[in-house]
């Protein structure tokens, strides 16, 4: 520190001229605690806010060395504005911090799987080929078996035999016009009837009969038939003994698919004792007509009464039932 003369301060305070010394740091320091009691405390803020700028700028030039880095997955953008404003004896300095935000987007990928079942069906188709065939009429054939008494053994004798082929309720009898029982009743009916070997009879009981069903579809087919233009005939022989009124009839019923009658029933007979003339005989009778539509069978009765004496004398024999059209 140099030495001041007194005369010279003196000197100058008089004619008020300041002359400036070289000053040290210490004088200087004085200087201002001259000046100010608080010039310490803001030279002290002054040197922080010197650092604090230093601090920014450096830290903005490391910001800006790293502003923009970008990768697959993560952009990160840091902006840093540093604004310094210098005046004589202050320093502003203006850190401006920006916030990065970092955006992270996390892509789900969502798998749906759809499971398809399928159901095959499978169809059989079965085909049935039905071949209908039309069967050819059997027409003007006697349908019944053993009509005409000359199947199976006939009695010769008293005996009872029912006929082959029939069904017979009570005594109804199979019986040979050679026959040693009532030979001399039935000797002369061979010349009116031509009956063969054989006829049926009552034998001794009150009533009996004997009946047949016929399939009518093995002679015609069912189409044919249910037309309505099939016919029939039903015919017999039909007699007795002098002037006895033993009788016999026949009938022919027609059944449908269900056992039902349908249809009516049709006669022939019975052949009284007025009707031969009280001669032992036979009479022929027959009846014709449509089968009914529907008809699938048909029932043939053949019966016999006695009305007078110990024998049943009504006689029978060649009963026929064919088709036609």
């Amino acid at each position: 520190m140099l030495p001041i003369r007194r005369s010279t301060i003196k000197k100058s305070k008089i004619i008020k001229v300041y002359i400036r010394p070289q000053t040290q740091p210490c004088e200087l320091i004085g200087y201002f605690n001259k000046r100010c009691s608080c010039c310490f405390f803001f030279w002290i803020f002054g040197v922080l806010l010197v650092g604090f700028a230093i601090a920014a700028i450096l830290v903005a030039l490391l910001v800006k060395s790293n502003s923009t880095t970008t990768t697959t997955s993560t952009t990160t953008t840091a902006t840093t504005t540093s604004t310094t404003t210098t005046a004589t004896t202050t320093t502003t300095t203006t850190a401006t911090t920006t916030k990065t935000t970092t955006t992270t987007t996390i892509t789900t990928t969502t798998t749906t799987t759809t499971a398809t079942t399928t159901t095959t069906t499978t169809t059989t188709t079965t085909t049935t080929t039905s071949t209908s065939t039309t069967k050819a009429p059997i027409f003007n054939v006697n349908m019944l078996n053993n009509g005409d008494a000359e199947t199976g053994p006939c009695e010769t004798d008293s005996n009872v035999m029912n006929p082959p082929g029939w069904t017979c309720n009570g005594e109804i009898t199979q019986l040979a016009y050679n026959n040693t029982f009532i030979y001399s009743r039935v000797n002369t009916i061979p010349g009116t009837a031509s009956p063969g070997g054989c006829l049926f009879y009552g034998q001794i009981s009150g009533y009996t009969s004997m009946w047949q069903t016929i399939d009518l579809t093995n002679y015609a087919d069912p189409s044919l038939i249910d037309t309505g233009t099939v016919e029939f005939n039903l015919s017999a022989w039909l007699g007795g003994f002098i002037n006895q009124n033993d009788r016999a009839g026949v009938s022919v019923t027609f059944l449908n698919q269900a056992n039902q009658t349908t249809g009516s029933v049709t006669n022939i007979g019975p052949v009284t004792d007025t009707d031969r003339g009280s001669v032992t005989s036979f009479l022929f009778r027959q009846a014709t007509g449509f089968v009914p539509v529907g008809a699938r069978s048909a029932t043939v009765l053949v019966y016999i009464i006695r009305a007078a004496g110990n024998v049943n004398d009504g006689y029978v024999d060649n009963v026929n039932i064919f088709m036609y059209q």
